[in-house]
């Protein structure tokens, strides 16, 4: 445990003491609903079979290990939750955790493993983060171990080896989610935790891939996905070119080579080239079974610009180049302006990946990187642009379901779930984060060795 992870355990003042509860609250919970077996647990939670379908069917199953619904999820909230508190008991299970997702990688598809809420990348930085927030050496190990064998396939991706890894020449996803630009960042940390520097190696080979194999004309970068049906390609933090422009920045915060900043900021001119400024929004274009040629804006984490404004504060914090402060006040003012009135209401989704938590972190982000280089963050009406969202969304989660004992409205769209992006671990997160601003974003990872 750091200096600083020392420091996070205080007294707290209100509202933080409550939202710090609500976080020990749903911890507690999922330390007893665990499903042992000798040193490793598990959880069952609701997915939805088809995450469009907002009243579709759930199946209910055990965890996988990846970080988006698996058991490495889990453990990450529970290591953090046992470090800023303090309290011990959610040690064992969080180690356990762990160990179940190390055990079951090889359950993640070949196709997801270099991706990191779907694959092996965000499981080794799980892995890393948990073991240094626990002092355990077992899970340090075990997280370089799996980046190492991670490196090992984007060496055959890159060298057009594919095959070697069940892999269809040419299929190979780019994005943050379950492609290439997630290893970029799970590298980078690997390398910044332990300074080996065949990481580093590691992490700008990825980013070199995703320069090569990008889409160029005069107006950006872009990457065509091979599983995806869309009208253009994505624009977007989980899928589309912002997640990319997320690993570039991560290469040249590495590196300090400007052909990263360059990539970075041709897969946001991509973007922007489709930015609506009527509705504030940069268009989702998965394919709309309705419509084929619908233009159609969401406003979530994983499309639209909730996802973007991370995207952008972090190239602004990086590059300091004031059109994208611009971008990032954009998105901020329509998420804004779309979560602000599904805080007076029920029924709305609160988890990370597309629902209230996750539309109130970019304004977490917004305050700590344009507070840190000294912005203002300029009016649109009486007050900063959005910046009592994340306490409304709170207090609207503590009226509703923490005080009640209402059941959480999860990302399946029906059912509660224990995973970190659709779930309680999630919902925990951002109770954890909200009360305690020094623990690290799990949607913009890219601070995860503080």
């Amino acid at each position: 445990m750091t200096t600083q992870d020392r420091a996070m355990i205080m007294p707290l003042g209100e509202p933080a003491a409550e939202q710090l509860a609500v976080a020990v609250s749903i911890g507690e919970r999922l330390v007893k609903e665990a499903v042992w077996s000798g040193e490793r647990c598990n959880w069952v939670g609701a997915e939805p079979v088809d995450l469009r379908d907002r009243v579709g069917a759930l199946t209910y199953r055990a965890l996988g290990p990846n970080l988006y619904v698996g058991s490495s999820g889990v453990a990450l909230f529970l290591a953090q939750l046992a470090t800023t508190t303090g309290q011990d008991e959610f040690r064992p299970t969080a180690l356990a955790a762990m160990r179940h997702a190390i055990s079951r990688r090889d359950d993640v598809s070949p196709a997801a493993r270099l991706g990191f809420y779907s694959g092996w990348a965000g499981m080794a930085a799980a892995a890393l983060r948990t073991g240094r927030l626990l002092d355990s050496a077992e899970l340090v190990d075990a997280g370089s171990g799996l980046l190492r064998d991670l490196a090992r396939q984007l060496t055959g991706v890159t060298e057009g080896e594919a095959q070697e890894y069940n892999l269809v020449p040419g299929e190979q996803e780019y994005d943050l989610m379950s492609g290439v630009a997630g290893a970029v960042p799970a590298f980078a940390l690997g390398h910044r935790c332990t300074g080996d520097e065949w990481m580093a190696e590691a992490a700008v080979t990825a980013a070199l891939w995703l320069g090569r194999s990008a889409r160029k004309s005069r107006t950006g970068w872009s990457w065509r996905s091979p599983g995806l049906r869309n009208q253009h390609d994505l624009t977007g933090l989980s899928h589309g070119a912002a997640g990319v422009a997320v690993a570039f920045l991560e290469a040249f915060r590495l590196t300090g080579e400007e052909v990263f900043a360059t990539g970075a900021r041709n897969a946001m001119r991509y973007e922007d080239r489709w930015l609506d400024v009527g509705e504030g929004n940069w268009p989702d274009f998965r394919e709309n079974p309705a419509d084929r040629r619908a233009r159609t804006f969401v406003t979530l984490w994983c499309h639209g610009a909730p996802g973007i404004a991370l995207s952008r504060l972090y190239a602004y914090e990086l590059l300091g180049e004031a059109r994208w402060r611009h971008d990032a006040m954009t998105a901020l003012a329509t998420t804004e302006r779309v979560t602000r009135p599904l805080t007076n209401g029920g029924g709305a989704d609160f988890s990370l990946c597309h629902g209230l938590s996750g539309n109130a972190e970019p304004f977490e982000e917004a305050r700590e990187v344009l507070g840190a280089v000294g912005a203002v963050i300029p009016r649109l009406g009486a007050e900063a642009v959005g910046m009592d969202i994340p306490r409304l969304v709170a207090d609207h989660g503590l009226e509703r379901y923490a005080r009640t004992g209402v059941s959480w409205p999860c990302g399946t769209h029906s059912g509660e779930t224990p995973n970190l992006m659709l779930g309680l671990a999630g919902i925990g997160y951002f109770y954890l984060r909200l009360a305690v601003p020094q623990v690290p974003s799990v949607l913009l990872p890219v601070r995860w060795d503080r």
